[in-house]
């Protein structure tokens, strides 16, 4: 299933402004100084948005900016010195299949610009 998420992170204060105004509850949560997985100390606080899981990209790709689009509509941007965002497409494949492909337009890239938005895709 091909999954899109909204990585938040920053300073406690812009991401509780930024979580007030947002058409969903985060998923998931850290603060600063937590454990990752991995050992390594957290450097911030943050939290991860659940925006779309699909196996079609292109509907995918239509929930994401629904979701982006009400983002923008509610005030919500992140070009801001205490917090930054990430949006995380994920297309899981098993070995030898096809990646499938995810085609931004002009439009797309420029709200995430607009929005402050990075960008990650991972096959």
């Amino acid at each position: 299933m091909n999954i899109a998420t909204l990585k938040v992170h920053g300073d406690p204060e812009g991401l509780a402004d930024v979580r007030d105004g947002l058409p969903t509850e985060p998923h998931g949560d850290w603060q600063k100084g937590d454990v990752k997985p991995n050992g390594r100390v957290r450097i911030d606080s943050g939290f991860y948005v659940a925006i779309g899981t699909e196996q079609n990209p292109t509907e995918l790709l239509k929930q994401i900016r629904f979701y982006l689009g009400e983002c923008r509509a509610r005030g919500i941007h992140f070009e801001r010195s205490d917090v930054d965002a990430e949006l995380r497409i994920s297309f899981p494949c098993e070995q030898g299949a096809d990646v499938p492909s995810l085609d931004l337009s002009l439009a797309d890239m420029a709200m995430l610009v607009e929005m402050g938005i990075n960008l990650s895709i991972t096959a």
